[in-house]
């Protein structure tokens, strides 16, 4: 019996000391799994917070941009030029037709949507130059950080250009009629908005990131003081949208559709 003891005695005492190196092996192995995990959370800690302040960086500087880095020629209020030679160019031959108009206007937005691709698919043509001249009548947010984009990707991307114009006013029709403010508003969600429609008609990525949320504050006060200050032959009120001959008569439309509407324009300008 005394033998049988001892054994149970060493029995007892060598699965202690198991147990003891298992619950030591099991605490080594939490404290490296939970170093491992800190480690890793400290690297994503650290990592969005570096995405965080790129983010906020590249925010403040295209709230704070410096309009004359972004804006070219067209700082002084200038209009976008476009013909059948190319954005920013006139055949002189041609009859031209401003068109003055607000990006925060709705009667400019449904226009646009009902006869914009025909306006611009006649100076394709080569019946006449347009001058795209925008103006400030109503001033939604919308319209500083639309007029700001629209000016650099006339510059940056012409190619675009015309889909881009489009589909600014297009997407501001489409929210004023649903009542939906929250967009066009405010400037922010106005920013981002209008770099999304960038990249659905095609503008380049670079150009899409470059993008500032407002460079045409002055802009649009030369443009606007500019256009307001115009004698117009058969002017009588102001509003937008309005459009104007060679710089001097303001022509009529009249029609409901896009065709009668072209076809008025047309008569205006002695097509």
């Amino acid at each position: 019996m005394a033998g049988k003891k001892v054994t149970d005695t060493s029995v007892r005492a060598k699965a202690q000391q198991m147990r003891e190196a298992q619950e030591k092996a099991e605490r080594r192995t939490r404290s490296i799994i939970i170093a491992v995990v800190t480690v890793i959370v400290i690297a994503v800690i650290a990592t969005v917070g570096v995405i965080i302040s790129q983010q906020i960086s590249a925010k403040n500087e295209a709230q704070n941009a410096n309009p004359s880095d972004y804006l070219g020629d067209y700082a002084s209020g200038q209009p976008i030029r476009y013909s059948h030679l190319g954005i920013g160019q006139v055949d002189d031959s041609l009859p031209t037709v401003t068109e003055y108009f607000d990006y925060s206007c709705h009667h400019c937005a449904n226009l646009e949507v009902l006869i914009g691709k025909d306006l611009l698919a006649g100076a394709d043509n080569g019946e006449y130059n347009i001058e795209f001249q925008p103006v400030k009548t109503v001033g939604m947010e919308y319209a500083n950080v639309a007029t700001s984009a629209s000016l650099i990707v006339a510059q940056r991307d012409p190619e675009h250009w015309g889909a881009f114009h489009q589909g600014l006013m297009a997407y501001f029709a489409a929210q004023y009629k649903a009542g939906n403010g929250t967009v066009i508003q405010n400037a922010t969600n106005s920013w981002e908005q209008v770099k999304t429609i960038a990249s659905q008609v095609g503008v380049s990525s670079d150009v899409v990131s470059s993008l500032p949320v407002n460079v045409a504050t002055d802009y649009l006060t030369t443009a606007t003081d500019t256009w307001s200050n115009a004698n117009f032959t058969n002017r009588e009120s102001k509003g937008t949208p309005e459009f104007i001959k060679d710089h001097t008569d303001k022509l009529t439309l009249s029609g409901s559709d896009s065709a009668s509407i072209m076809a008025s324009l047309r008569s205006g300008l002695g097509l």
